[in-house]
């Protein structure tokens, strides 16, 4: 066989490989058979070639690509090694960023994962110019190991060693600190740094503990063990914001970049640190939050920068990249289709009264609503705190406090009325029924964490701690969550659940952009919400025999929520100041139910 004279090297032969026809196999022709079976050795382009070059038989023989293979025949292929490994080192997308001896940092980009850049790392080091020695089969090459986590779905920086020693050694100064790896994320929200500093871990731990409705321990420690992480990484973290831009879909999102020391998976940290200040990263991993115009296109995040000690000399190394474009075109985006929705929505919002729930709130002159600027709404004569977290509440929906705040006069004789305000944010319906009651008590219910923290808030101000307390759950699961049907059953629901459509959010995104979407849009028309409370009170027990519930319904929908609540009976109907419809109140029907 001919012989590949490298450099400083033996000469190296060519490997002949051999392979018998399968029954699955036959009737194939010899070129799609060699691409296929040589895809993760050659590049299309070279495994043609070995067909231009003679170097494939078949039965001892040179035949045509287009050859049916039969059954049982012998395929034999000679590949020069050097030449298969660089063939394959040219179909990845990685880059050599910094190279010392038994040390290499790569930039690889989404789409490769940890088994491939390992060998990526021992491909370049034999296919140096100085190497010397046998030049092993592509698919023999010992891989190389990675110091840091590798994502298959993003563009980060890989510190790899050829050996356990500078593992090893590589891992005690990530222990101690002096290995640090920067990532940029794309962010939903208008991040604040200051919430940075004044966020630590135990103020994490604490509100998580705070709202857990079982009152069992968050899931903090086992997170960290599981994910062998040191408690306290969190206040180590350095970020800061880059970017801020509006967006059609999310109202803000920002970019962000963040320093990581005293771990080898920065990506993980970042996003698990960022979910729970409320600002999680774009993307469709745990931890994260689909952005709806980039969604199945991984998460928007890139580790550009790595810095830690030389293994061979008393240095620092600092490994840089540019922030790919990906992140900023992202932004870019979701800026532009803001300006072009913002005038839409302008002209949309006249098209609906003014008493319409998605749109009644007064705007400061930069577009912030008044109440998020002071953090206090007077609603039914008294004054509740509210955040971007929760919903402002709106005049029409007194009219669901005053339809409760009725049917609780009414059993005045009843030593207590029970009663649940079902998706309560910042909690002002409840705590208003109770402050205009004397004989009642209740539970409010949300899915959000950070709402609930408001309404506990509420709560304090007012003094109702002993008549109100508030569980974190769904629309779905409320009716089977233990805490909740221990406090059941419920003389009556108040419910003010989203029902703004997503089509109609589309054209009014400039109007609700501050406010929290998941409290605002519903899926299926608007009605989904209505859909998921029908459901789950089918067999349920947490309302009364005779108890009822109330929906706060938007504009022109009563037709809809009825024909959901067909098999209930309707109780009222109650419009708003403006003459609007806003209220249906139902009440299970009691034939059925015996």
């Amino acid at each position: 066989m001919p012989n590949v004279q490298l450099d400083g090297a033996e000469p190296q032969p060519l490997a002949a490989k051999q392979y018998t026809i399968s029954s699955e196999e036959a009737g194939q022709k010899l070129r799609p058979f060699l691409i296929h079976t040589f895809h993760n050795v050659l590049v299309r382009a070279d495994t043609i070639a070995l067909l231009r070059q003679k170097r494939v038989r078949v039965n001892d023989q040179i035949v045509l690509d287009t050859h049916v293979l039969q059954l049982g025949d012998r395929v034999q292929v000679n590949i020069d090694a050097l030449h298969s490994i660089k063939s394959r080192l040219r179909g990845l997308e990685v880059e050599v960023k910094y190279t010392e001896p038994g040390l290499v940092v790569l930039s690889k980009a989404p789409g490769i994962n940890k088994r491939t850049v390992e060998w990526a790392a021992a491909a370049i080091e034999v296919t140096r110019d100085k190497y010397e020695g046998v030049v092993p089969e592509c698919d023999a090459l010992v891989p190389w190991i990675a110091v840091n986590e590798v994502e298959k779905g993003m563009r980060m920086l890989v510190i790899l060693v050829n050996s356990g020693e500078r593992q090893t050694a590589m891992l005690e100064h990530v222990d101690g600190g002096r290995v640090i790896f920067t990532i940029f994320a794309v962010c939903h929200g208008k991040v604040d740094e200051n919430v940075f500093a004044q966020t630590s871990m135990a103020d994490l731990a604490k509100q998580t503990h705070e709202l857990t409705i079982d009152n069992t321990s968050p899931d903090y420690g086992l997170w960290f063990k599981y994910n062998h992480l040191r408690p306290d990484i969190f206040d180590f973290i350095s970020a800061q914001v880059t970017l801020v831009t509006q967006s059609s879909t999310v109202g803000h999102l920002s970019l962000v970049q963040a320093a990581i020391p005293y771990t080898t998976s920065p990506s993980l940290v970042l996003r698990r640190f960022m979910f729970e200040l409320d600002y999680p990263i774009a993307g469709s991993q745990n931890h994260t939050r689909p952005l709806t115009n980039h969604k199945d296109k991984g998460t928007l995040q890139a580790f550009v920068r790595a810095e830690f000690p030389s293994l061979v000399s008393n240095n620092i190394v600092v490994v840089r990249e540019d922030v790919p474009p990906k992140l900023l075109n992202v932004c870019a985006r979701e800026a532009k289709f803001f300006d072009r929705r913002k005038e839409q929505a302008r002209v949309e919002m006249e098209k609906f009264s003014a008493s319409d729930s998605a749109l009644d709130m007064d705007l400061t002159k930069g577009g912030v609503p008044a109440a998020y600027v002071s953090g206090r709404k007077e609603f039914c004569e008294f004054v509740f705190h509210v955040t971007p977290d929760t919903l402002i509440p709106r005049p029409s929906t007194e009219t669901l406090v005053d339809t409760t705040v009725e049917f609780v006069n009414k059993r005045s004789d009843c030593e207590t009325i029970n009663i649940m305000d079902l998706g309560t944010g910042s909690g002002c319906i409840l705590l208003s029924v109770l402050l205009r009651t004397a004989n009642s008590r209740g539970v409010g219910i949300d899915i959000s964490i950070p709402a609930l923290s408001v309404a506990l808030s509420n709560n304090n101000l007012h003094k109702l701690t002993h008549r109100a307390e508030f569980v974190h759950a769904s629309f779905e699961t409320f009716t089977v969550d233990p805490h909740v049907v221990s406090c059941g059953p419920f003389d009556f629901i108040a419910c003010n659940p989203p029902y703004v459509s997503a089509t109609r959010a589309s054209r009014m995104r400039a109007s609700m952009e501050n406010e929290p979407m998941l409290a605002l849009v519903a899926d299926n028309g608007g009605y989904q919400a209505y859909r998921d409370i029908h459901t789950a009170l089918a067999d349920a027990c947490v309302l009364a025999r005779d108890g009822c519930i109330a929906f706060e319904i938007g504009k022109g929908m009563e037709n809809g929520v009825r024909s959901i609540f067909g098999d209930w009976v309707e109780v009222n109907a109650v419009r708003d100041s403006q003459g609007v419809l806003r209220v249906l109140v139902f009440r299970k029907d009691l034939q059925e139910t015996s």
